[in-house]
């Protein structure tokens, strides 16, 4: 039987490699058959996701992706040990929450260049014909917290916001230009390290109260990575410029 999400001989760069969702994003793709190039700012952390991973042609950059200006350079390399990019998917990111009094324009300036710059970036250079083949796919991770958000998440909502608008003309001046598709999944609570260091802050009650709101629970970074590997992948092949919520049915309330 044809498996549509079989990404066997491909090729894709993902960000945020080290642990959380982009860890499992680049295990999942692995046991799809795909090559992975990974990056991240910690190498020995890029390691170990490496070791988790099937298969081999796997390779790591250790990058901060803030450094906006450096990006092609990272793109090149990926693309010269692995051949010419399928994909890229942008996990990088951070969640800081701060009071609005404390939201001074550096941090903002941060959020948006980790978040939003950096992405924009990486779909420039890797769109490019010498960098990647035609009728690829790009998948940024977003946030639910676009919809459903609460206090002292102003930068982080209006970063994800500016992702899920990004992806609109992204979607339609690449599309009609190369055939590459561009998508975000927006995740309400994944049972990552910041699940559980909230955990650790507010207490497991307050954690209940959250994922009651969620009614499928929180979700395993597998399922989300699972919904990254769908939009990668032929199953999705009409999918583009759209923001996929798979948050657990958390912004339907």
């Amino acid at each position: 039987m044809i498996n549509p999400m079989e990404l066997a001989g491909k090729h894709y760069l993902v960000t945020g490699a080290s642990s959380g969702l982009g860890r499992q994003t680049c295990i999942t793709l692995s046991r799809l058959g795909a090559r992975v190039s990974l990056i991240a700012r910690n190498k020995e952390k890029l390691d170990e996701t490496i070791s988790m991973m099937d298969g081999k042609s796997h390779y790591d950059y250790p990058f901060d992706v803030n450094q906006v200006e450096d990006i092609e350079g990272i793109v090149k390399k990926a693309v010269s040990k692995n051949g010419r990019l399928d994909g890229y998917v942008h996990c990088a990111g951070i969640s800081t929450a701060k009071p609005l009094s404390l939201t001074k324009y550096n941090f903002m300036q941060e959020m948006m260049r980790i978040h939003v710059l950096s992405f924009v970036e990486f779909a420039r250079c890797i769109s490019k014909k010498k960098f990647s083949n035609e009728g690829g796919s790009m998948v940024a991770v977003s946030s639910a917290g676009t919809r459903h958000s609460d206090k002292g998440k102003t930068a982080y909502a209006a970063a994800k916001g500016a992702l899920d608008a990004a992806v609109l003309p992204l979607a339609i001046e690449l599309g009609e230009m190369r055939g590459i598709r561009v998508n975000t999944v927006n995740p309400g609570w994944i049972k990552t390290d910041m699940y559980y260091d909230f955990i650790r802050e507010f207490g497991q009650e307050r954690m209940d109260e959250i994922e009651a709101s969620h009614i499928l629970g929180a979700a395993k970074p597998s399922d989300i990575a699972k919904v990254i590997a769908f939009l990668l992948s032929e199953a999705s092949a009409k999918i583009t410029g759209q923001n996929i919520f798979t948050d657990s049915g958390w912004t339907i309330h």
